[in-house]
C-alpha cells in the first residue's frame, strides 16, 4: 500500500516539473479582428490596460491603433489607443434610454391624464 501511494505521489510530482508553461498570449490579437470589424461611428466603451476608460466614437484605424473620440462635455484631440493597451471592448448600439425631452413630455401626459380622471372622478361624484 505504501509502494503504491510513493508511486502515485512520484508520479505526480514529475507530471507537475514536465508541464510546460503555457505561452504568453499577444495582447493585441485579441481584440484586434474585432476592433477591425468596427466601422469609423460606432459607440464603444473601451477599458484600457492602465485602468482607463473611454466612452467614444471609432474615428478609424491605423496599423496596430484604434482612433477613438472621447465622448466629453469639452472637446478634445481623438485618442490613439494601441490593440496591446486594450483590456475589453464594448459595442454600444444606437441610442441607449429616453431622451429629456421625451421624458419631459411624457411626464406632461401622465399629469394631464391624472387631472382628467381627478376632474371626471369629481363630476361623476357631484351627481
Amino acid at each position: 500500500m505504501k509502494r503504491t501511494i510513493n508511486r502515485c505521489v512520484s508520479a505526480l510530482v514529475m507530471a507537475a516539473m514536465l508541464a510546460a508553461p503555457a505561452a504568453a498570449q499577444d495582447a493585441s490579437r485579441d481584440w484586434k479582428p474585432l476592433a477591425s470589424s468596427l466601422k469609423p461611428g460606432a459607440r464603444v466603451e473601451l477599458d484600457l490596460a492602465d485602468g482607463t476608460h473611454i466612452e467614444g466614437t471609432v474615428l478609424g484605424q491605423e496599423v496596430d491603433l484604434l482612433v477613438v473620440g472621447p465622448r466629453t462635455r469639452i472637446p478634445v484631440k481623438p485618442w490613439r489607443v494601441g490593440y496591446s493597451e486594450i483590456r475589453s471592448i464594448e459595442v454600444k448600439s444606437g441610442r441607449e434610454g429616453m431622451r429629456p425631452g421625451t421624458k419631459v413630455l411624457i411626464g406632461i401626459g401622465v399629469g394631464l391624464g391624472a387631472a382628467l380622471v381627478g376632474g371626471l372622478i369629481a363630476v361623476a361624484s357631484s351627481d
